[in-house]
């Protein structure tokens, strides 16, 4: 089956390149790759056009769209069955999209995500997650997002494509963040998920570089939007008990955030939060943390996964 990888990106050429070339030199290598530049002001279009290889096609936004969008319109332009994404400050291990596609040879499944091995440069660590739910999971996923972020995931088009209407395309664009949570939960209510263990993905923070995450008050919103949105089945499938989970799960995901860019009194606030929620001595324990830095609550965050 043709791949199509779709990589968002603006003005981060030196970056860039090193994501392309990590899906140039898979072992799996029936792809196209969807270059969407999203209105860089960089060197980024010829950087790209050096390439000598037929299967790169670079489209270029007449204006900044953001990365949803982006991705939308590389979903538009692709020719895939299977259809996998990357962001253009993270790479791949060279034979992630052949474990990956392999598991598609079950024809109900809709998503394929792989563990993911996150690098703190600042602080010179990193720690590997471990996928632990597939199938029917749709109940799991309205709790938290289990799956990820985008570069771990690679989707049917089928499944896209069953999703989508005129209101809901792909993506949904409104989110300033998590717009990936919310399609991972909508996929799922139809198809049922599978995942490779291994840490197929390389997933870099850097504070010296801006991102979405540099700015909490868009996953706060983002959540905000998520609990309108799904609102109806989550009163309905989920118990008191896993409304609280959720909302644990929401405070842990913000705490991280803030961890991820060094603000560990603003992660101490969630942690709060999670704790007084659920009353867990881990909770409890992440939360003091907080007081000995960041460095110190990354360290910990990898012994307890």
């Amino acid at each position: 089956m043709l791949v199509t990888v779709i990589i968002p990106t603006h003005n981060r050429k030196d970056l860039l390149i090193k994501a392309l070339d990590s899906v140039l030199n898979q072992t799996y290598t029936n792809i196209e790759v969807l270059i969407i530049d999203d209105a860089s002001t960089d060197d980024t279009e010829n950087s790209i056009l050096k390439y000598n290889d037929n299967r790169i096609k670079y489209f270029k936004n007449p204006a900044n769209l953001h990365a949803a969008e982006s991705r939308n319109i590389g979903i538009k332009k692709s020719s895939g069955k299977l259809i996998a994404f990357l962001d253009d400050d993270d790479v791949w291990l060279n034979d992630k999209i052949e474990k990956q596609v392999k598991l598609f040879k079950d024809n109900d499944i809709g998503i394929v995500y792989c563990g993911v091995k996150l690098i703190f440069e600042s602080y010179d660590l990193s720690y590997n997650t471990k996928p632990n739910l597939k199938g029917e999971v749709y109940k799991e996923m309205l709790i938290n997002n289990y799956i990820g972020a985008t570069p771990c995931a690679m989707v049917r088009r089928e499944a896209l494509v069953s999703i989508s209407n005129n209101q809901n395309k792909y993506f949904d664009s409104s989110f300033p963040a998590r717009e990936e949570y919310d399609l991972w939960i909508r996929i799922s209510k139809k198809w049922k998920v599978d995942y490779v263990e291994e840490s197929l993905v390389k997933q870099f923070y850097r504070n010296s570089i801006d991102r979405i995450s540099t700015d909490i008050n868009n996953y706060i919103n983002a959540i905000n939007l998520l609990n309108k949105k799904h609102e109806i089945d989550v009163n309905k499938l989920l118990s008191f008990k896993e409304k609280r989970e959720r909302i644990v799960a929401q405070n842990f995901f913000l705490a991280a955030q803030a961890i991820k860019i060094s603000n560990s009194k603003l992660a101490q606030k969630f942690y709060l939060k999670a704790f007084k929620t659920n009353k867990e001595i881990k909770t409890l324990i992440i939360y003091l943390a907080c007081f000995l830095g960041s460095k110190f609550i990354i360290k910990l965050r990898y012994y307890f996964k």
